[in-house]
């Protein structure tokens, strides 16, 4: 990722531009949300409260490394909060990471056609009412 090509409604730019110079003028919340934040070089880093430093990933870095982790090199077909927590534990970050695995997981035709029957009824429902107990 190189931060020098953010786009203009990028999140990241005030946070990397207070990283970059603490001594501005810059909002306090966005002084508060650089708090969680390190920048090394020209990479951006998320602290987690273990003080792990995970790697920020854009979209097509992110779409990739999800590809990876779900029909990688076993081919296992990962489900969604699996997904999530393999990336995490290989380092990286993002903040929409559980709703793009969750796209993803659901998108794979594999994941479809090998997946559970769905054991639900097409149609709602409803109750039979009886006019006395135990009446068949």
């Amino acid at each position: 990722m190189t931060i020098n090509d953010m786009g203009g409604n990028d999140w990241r730019k005030p946070i990397v531009d207070y990283l970059r110079n603490p001594t501005g003028l810059t909002d306090c919340k966005i002084k508060y949300r650089a708090l969680r934040y390190v920048l090394m070089g020209n990479e951006l880093f998320k602290k987690t409260i273990e003080g792990v430093l995970l790697k920020y990933l854009g979209e097509s870095e992110a779409l990739v490394s999800v590809s990876n982790v779900h029909s990688g090199t076993c081919d296992a077909h990962q489900a969604e909060k699996k997904i999530r927590w393999l990336l995490m534990h290989s380092g990286v970050y993002w903040p929409s990471m559980l709703k793009d695995c969750i796209e993803f997981a659901r998108g794979c035709q594999e994941c479809q056609l090998h997946g559970g029957i769905q054991h639900m009824p097409v149609s709602e429902l409803h109750t039979i009412v009886k006019p006395w107990p135990f009446r068949g």
